[in-house]
């Protein structure tokens, strides 16, 4: 187990690397820096959460660490039990798999939901992430952020809304676990950025069986990179 000291220095580490994106909520610091511990196991199965004594080791109110326990417990990572005990659960490879079967069939269905006028409107800003994409891979940079938004870009054109939200309810999960896989090596980034185009290629074309098979090729190669590494 992490002594108070170690954990206040991982999590102040792990600030400082969110503040070069964005000023975040304490509430959402909170979450990402727990949610990252439990999948690199760090807090282990059966831990229990205390809020006190994370409020005290992460030098925060006890507001946040309820908040980011609540949406910890939506996600599966912990249960909170009838004596108010939050343990963290298991995950493991299945888990995984789980996580990214469901997002592939998401998001292969939600191609089958994009009218050509909704592309149209919204192909600048997927060749404007495919663009980012290959800029920040120059500088060396894993651009998480831009990857998923292009494909909650797709996601969101079929105006579907139980489908966004089915999809968007997995993002933080999905996007702390390619942030903690260290294998983002060079070819495998090279390869995400030509499955991204060949994504977007199909769905121009207009071609949607196509568009699925390049869709589900991409995020298995994500979900067995991740795999290895937790």
């Amino acid at each position: 187990m992490l002594t108070q000291q170690n954990f206040l220095t991982i999590f102040e580490l792990e600030k400082r690397k969110m503040l070069r994106f964005e000023k975040k909520h304490v509430g959402e610091q909170v979450l990402m820096f727990l949610r990252k511990q439990i999948l690199l196991g760090e807090l282990k199965e059966g831990d229990h959460l205390k809020e006190l004594e994370l409020s005290k080791s992460l030098n925060v109110s006890r507001g946040p660490i309820r908040e980011a326990i609540s949406q910890l417990e939506k996600e599966g990572l912990v249960t909170t039990r009838s004596n108010g005990r939050t343990l963290v659960n298991k995950f493991d490879k299945k888990d995984i798999e789980n996580l990214y079967d469901t997002r592939i069939l998401l998001e292969k269905h939600a191609v089958t939901q994009i009218t050509p006028e909704k592309l149209a409107k919204n192909l600048p800003k997927l060749n404007a992430l495919v663009e980012q994409l290959e800029s920040e891979y120059k500088k060396g940079i894993k651009d998480v952020e831009s990857d998923l938004e292009f494909h909650a870009t797709i996601v969101k054109m079929t105006e579907n809304k139980t489908l966004i939200q089915l999809w968007l309810s997995l993002y933080g999960l999905i996007q702390t676990l390619i942030e903690v896989t260290s294998s983002f090596e060079k070819l495998r980034q090279e390869k995400i950025i030509s499955e991204h185009k060949s994504i977007l290629d199909s769905l121009v074309e207009g071609d949607v069986e196509r568009t699925q098979q390049f869709i589900e090729q991409h995020i298995r190669g994500v979900q067995l990179m991740v795999s290895k590494e937790l």
